[in-house]
């Protein structure tokens, strides 16, 4: 495939007090009664703690904002809950008519950086307001899966919800050229089905994961599905390359065949995304196939987009 990129849409310059920092986790979800996309996304103060807003672009030319959402759709938590420090989106979903953003929320600690947990808000019909918002994680903590269990994308499967996301299986002291004497998290991806979101049928091997000593890192999956073949972008971290967007194929949301030779797109020469790329979101809007992504400092310098041009 081959991707075309159109440039940045969005770039954090202090819209507002608390909209100085990132542009991060663009989420996109199309509107076709308004002709819009609603692209949600974390942004913070200096504080570097991200409340959710969104920005309308068209549908026609996401190039082109029509709307920037100066309130935030949804805050930091309450004192010591999972999301006290923040919070960003990873997917909105029709479940049984009603909508709901997935996100993620952030703990800082103190011997490790922080704690990743999942989660997600029951949001109104405009979807411009939560109306139903959880204290704990929809995927907590367990013994196989203790520290980070976050950024989920879902497919329905009839009565079924499909469901992929990052958990972290340990925390590693780094020290490359990267990486200068850094705590980071190992993390991979991996599955589980749902009715209902509260029983989880948890398949117990990553579906992806690291094939070399250099990787360590798989971030915020997003998954859709072409006539029998799931697909799936990530971003990929290395030990000495900051994040790439990867790339798989499966026949049924387990076996994975990655192919990031085939992703289509990398890093730019020059600008806001010349050293990182990283959170894509893939969505269709008429005829054309969008990518929304992150560039340099993981989303510091705000979000664009590319369109695929070949398959």
């Amino acid at each position: 495939m081959k991707w075309l990129k159109k440039g940045r849409i969005f770039e954090p310059k202090g819209q507002t007090p608390w909209m100085k920092k990132y542009g991060i986790l663009p989420t996109p979800y199309y509107i076709p009664e308004k002709e819009i996309i609603r692209i949600f996304f974390g942004t913070s103060a200096e504080d570097n703690i991200c409340k959710i807003t969104y920005i309308d672009v068209s549908a026609n030319n996401p190039s082109e904002i029509i709307h920037l959402q100066k309130e935030p759709l949804l805050s930091e938590g309450e004192i010591g809950l999972f999301d006290e420090h923040g919070l960003n989106p990873s997917q909105l979903v029709i479940i049984n008519n009603k909508p709901y953003l997935f996100y993620i929320g952030y703990q800082r600690m103190m011997s490790v950086p922080y704690l990743l947990f999942a989660s997600y808000v029951e949001l109104n019909s405009s979807l411009d307001k939560a109306i139903l918002r959880r204290k704990i994680p929809l995927l907590d903590r367990t013994e196989q899966e203790p520290y980070i269990r976050s950024a989920i994308t879902i497919i329905q499967e009839s009565d079924t919800y499909f469901l992929w996301y990052v958990s972290a299986y340990k925390w590693e002291l780094l020290n490359t050229e990267l990486f200068k004497n850094k705590l980071m998290p190992n993390y991979h991806i991996k599955f589980a089905k749902t009715r209902n979101f509260i029983d989880f049928d948890i398949y117990e091997k990553p579906v992806i994961k690291a094939e070399s000593e250099d990787e360590f890192g798989f971030g915020r999956p997003w998954c859709i599905k072409e006539g029998d073949t799931y697909k799936m972008w990530y971003s990929l971290r290395r030990k000495n390359i900051p994040y790439r967007i990867g790339y798989a194929e499966s026949m049924d949301g387990i076996n994975w065949i990655r192919k990031d030779a085939e992703v289509g797109i990398d890093v730019s020469e020059n600008g806001w995304d010349s050293e990182m790329i990283c959170y894509p979101a893939v969505i269709k809007v008429k005829d054309k196939v969008y990518m929304f992504y992150n560039g340099n400092n993981n989303g510091a310098t705000g979000f664009g987009y590319a369109e695929l041009v070949e398959e």
